[in-house]
Parts: C-alpha cells; sequence; structure tokens
C-alpha cells in the first residue's frame, strides 16, 4: 500500500480551515480506491466558504506527480500552504484561553477583595487620618517639610490595615447573618471563600504590626494601635462579639473607631514632629463631636439589618425600638451634636474660626434634616435606610474636612 498526499494549493485561494481533511489512495488487485480521511473535528469543514464546491474537471483535484521516477497521484484541497498546522492552531488557542483564565480570575479576585474591604469605611479612614494629620501641620507650619510627609506614608497605610482588619474580621463571623442582610457581599456571593477570607484578615493584621515596628513606633503609639485592634477583634469575634448587644456596640465602635483612632493619629503626628501631645480645644472638640457621630452610625448601620439580626437573635436597637424611632433618635443626637460645634464657635471666637463654624454647622443639620424627611416618606425602606446610612458617613467626612480649616 502506497499513500501520497500533497498540500499544494491547487484551487488557487487561500482558505481559512484549521484542520485539514486528505485524501489517500490505497493501491492492490491493480485497483484503485481514494479514501478521505478527516479529523473528528472537522465535520463541518466542507460547509467553508472557501472549499470549492465543484470543480471543472478531475484534473483540478487529481493531479499525476512524479516521485523517484514512478508515477503516484497526489490530492490538492483548498488551503494555504502557509496557515500552521492543526496541532500549533490547537496549542495557540488553548494558550490563548488559559491567559485569558488566568486574567479573568484575577480580576474576580480583585474585584472581590475590593468590595471585602467595604471602600465607604476605609475611605472615611484615609481622610479622617489626613485631615488629622493636616490640622497639627496647620497649628505649626514651620515643622512642613516635605521628608516629613513621605515619613507619615508607612503611617497612613497601617491606618487603613488596621480598618481593613476590622470590617473583614466582621464580615468572616457574620457570614450567615449577612446572606441575608447583604447577599453582595463577597463572602456571601461565594466571590471569597471563608480560607481566602482569613488569609486576607491574617495579612492585614500582620503586615499592620510590621509596619508599626519597621517604624519603630514608640510604647503609646504601639500601645494605642494594639488597643484598636483589640476592641477591633472582639467586636466581632467570640467570646465576647460586643456586636449581640446594642448598649455594648454603641460604647465599644464609638471607642475604637473615634476616639482611639483621634487620640492615636494626633498623638502620633506630634511625637513625630517632636512635640508633646495636649488636650487643645480643637482637639477636644473634634475627638467629642466624631465619637458621638460614631454612636450614631453604630445604631444606624443596624436598619438594614433587622431582618437578619432578628433571624439570628442579635438584639439591636432597631429591632428592639423599630426604624422610625431609631432614625429621630440618632437625628436627635447630631443635632445636639451640631449646637455644640455652634456654642463653641460663638463661645471660643479665639480658637474657632466663626465664618467657618457657623455656616457650615448650620448647613449640615438642615441637610440632615432633609435626608429624614426623605427616608420617612419612603416608609424605611432597606434601600431609603442605606442611603440614609451612606448620607451619615459623608457628613461626617465633610466635618474632617473642615477640621483643618476652623
Amino acid at each position: 500500500m502506497e499513500i501520497s498526499i500533497s498540500n499544494s494549493n491547487s484551487f488557487g485561494g487561500p482558505s481559512n480551515i484549521i484542520a485539514r481533511p486528505c485524501m489517500a489512495y490505497f493501491r492492490g488487485n491493480n485497483r484503485l480506491s481514494l479514501i478521505p480521511i478527516i479529523s473528528p473535528t472537522t465535520k463541518n469543514i466542507f460547509k467553508s466558504s472557501n472549499f470549492p464546491s465543484k470543480c471543472s474537471s478531475t484534473k483540478d483535484l487529481i493531479k499525476p506527480v512524479r516521485i523517484n521516477g514512478q508515477s503516484r497521484f497526489s490530492i490538492s484541497l483548498s488551503y494555504n500552504q502557509h496557515n500552521p498546522s492543526p496541532i500549533q492552531d490547537c496549542s495557540q488557542a488553548q494558550y490563548s484561553a488559559s491567559s485569558d483564565s488566568a486574567l479573568a480570575k484575577t480580576s474576580r479576585f480583585g474585584s472581590a477583595c475590593y468590595k471585602f474591604l467595604r471602600p465607604y469605611a476605609v475611605q472615611q479612614a484615609i481622610i479622617s487620618a489626613i485631615c488629622l494629620f493636616a490640622r497639627v501641620l496647620v497649628e505649626n507650619p514651620q515643622f512642613f517639610k516635605w521628608p516629613l510627609m513621605f515619613k507619615t506614608f508607612p503611617g497612613l497605610v497601617t491606618i487603613i490595615l488596621a480598618h481593613a482588619y476590622y470590617i473583614g474580621l466582621n464580615q468572616i463571623y457574620d457570614a450567615d447573618i449577612d446572606r441575608v442582610n447583604k447577599p453582595y457581599l463577597p463572602i456571601p456571593t461565594g466571590e471569597l471563600s471563608d480560607r481566602q477570607a482569613w488569609f486576607l484578615v491574617i495579612f492585614y493584621l500582620l503586615s499592620g504590626l510590621l509596619i508599626m515596628w519597621l517604624m519603630n513606633a514608640d510604647l503609646i503609639t504601639l500601645s494605642l494601635y494594639c488597643l484598636g485592634l483589640f476592641f477591633g477583634t472582639f467586636y466581632s469575634a467570640p467570646p465576647f462579639r460586643f456586636k449581640r448587644y446594642s448598649l455594648a456596640t454603641s460604647i465599644f465602635l464609638p471607642l475604637t473607631t473615634g476616639a482611639i483612632h483621634n487620640v492615636g493619629i494626633l498623638y502620633a503626628t506630634r511625637a513625630s514632629i517632636g512635640l508633646p501631645f495636649w488636650w487643645s480645644p480643637p482637639i477636644v472638640f473634634i475627638t467629642t463631636f466624631v465619637t458621638l457621630f460614631f454612636v450614631v452610625i453604630s445604631i444606624t448601620k443596624d436598619l438594614t439589618d433587622v431582618e437578619g439580626d432578628m433571624k439570628h437573635n442579635i438584639q439591636t436597637f432597631a429591632a428592639i425600638f423599630g426604624l422610625r424611632k431609631i432614625a429621630f433618635f440618632c437625628t436627635g443626637i447630631l443635632l445636639v451634636n451640631y449646637m455644640g460645634a455652634i456654642a463653641a464657635a460663638i463661645y471660643l471666637p479665639q480658637v474657632f474660626k466663626r465664618y467657618l463654624m457657623l455656616p457650615a454647622h448650620s448647613i449640615f443639620p438642615l441637610w440632615l434634616l432633609f435626608q429624614v424627611r426623605k427616608l420617612d416618606k419612603e416608609n424605611y425602606s432597606k434601600e431609603a435606610c442605606a442611603n440614609f446610612f451612606q448620607f451619615l458617613w459623608k457628613l461626617l467626612n465633610l466635618e474632617y474636612l473642615l477640621f483643618p480649616f476652623i
């Protein structure tokens, strides 16, 4: 038996056929048989527009050629002889698919990590840290130097890592509750596994402590940082799990993200430029204002979570007293807060700038009342409660942005 296959382009046109069928002839008993040899993946090959439907003559299809002085038959099919082989095409396609798959997985994991951070909370930590640092420099402009700016950058990273740790740990222990209250978070959706979430949380914790060690943080700064980590841990984690109790939540959350956060940043900033810490009126004002504000945030965060909290026996103020009463109660606390800011501007003109304090702290509460009225009109729907909660974070950020200039 003899087989001869030719890959000349006898039909005169390029083709995009990837897997190429061929014809072979078998000589035996003075008979010639032509048998198509076609790959299983080429079942639709003859439907290609580049394959000729008709041949003008058998001469166009079967050509006699001479090899080693003997006559042989060659079958010419229409494909571009410069095209790569089917095996090469397949390997290239597999490599491209695997590259796309790896890129897509990396992109999805990055997106899940971003959502795991709860960006609005981390954004608030960044804004507050920068504004508190800026206030110290406004009070002491002679210490403004660019090397100091670069030196404080690792400190900002540790603050971000600490908040990422609090937030991530809370999501791990609240995974079952979030499947009801916040099904869009990465753990309930399956974008992050429990193992991946734990890896991220431990990474945040160890990285923050490592940076503090590399910065040679003094004992007080390190103690305040670890105290914040302690309260942040047992807010979510057993055996204490303070978040199960509304009163404990309204104490420990403001203490961690309000008082300890502010004092720690202000102390570390002053220590970095060689100044002792002291309770100046602006520091007393911002610490008091923000701590009360976080009391409100610690209560209103449960407005959207009543269903899941009641299902898992977490007795929040919102679940006990109802959404409307809690919304009005928290609004009252903030109105008292703003009245205190106005009083401070009036009675301490030598400390605060009235032309900024009075207008700002008159506009903010009016805006708050408008949002509460809107929430009431929308009958405290889950979406309306979520929007109101996000609005409170905006008000808090505005207060921090105002602080360096008052």
